[in-house]
């Protein structure tokens, strides 16, 4: 009676090691670490075209001025704000 009481004990304290053992294992891996995002601002430019009116004084062949509109284009940068998700 005494060694069937000792076998059970001792089969009970060998599945409660194995059942902690398998549990702590598989713990591990339903844990994923959770990736931490945020907003970060970020700058880029944009090439846009600007037109001007300007009047230039020309002369004619007698020497008499006179006005010529002209239009230039002027290529400028931009910038442009936005705010990125990014994830560690």
């Amino acid at each position: 009676m005494r060694s069937m009481k000792k076998t059970l004990v001792l089969a009970v304290l060998a599945g409660l090691l194995a059942v902690s053992g398998t549990s702590t294992a598989s713990a591990g891996h339903a844990c994923q670490p959770q990736q931490q995002c945020r907003y970060q601002q970020v700058t880029t430019y944009q090439l846009q075209k600007k037109y001007q009116t300007h009047y230039i004084t020309r002369y004619d062949h007698c020497g008499k001025p006179y006005q010529v509109k002209t239009v230039r284009c002027y290529t400028i940068k931009v910038p442009i704000t936005r705010w990125v998700k990014v994830c560690y």
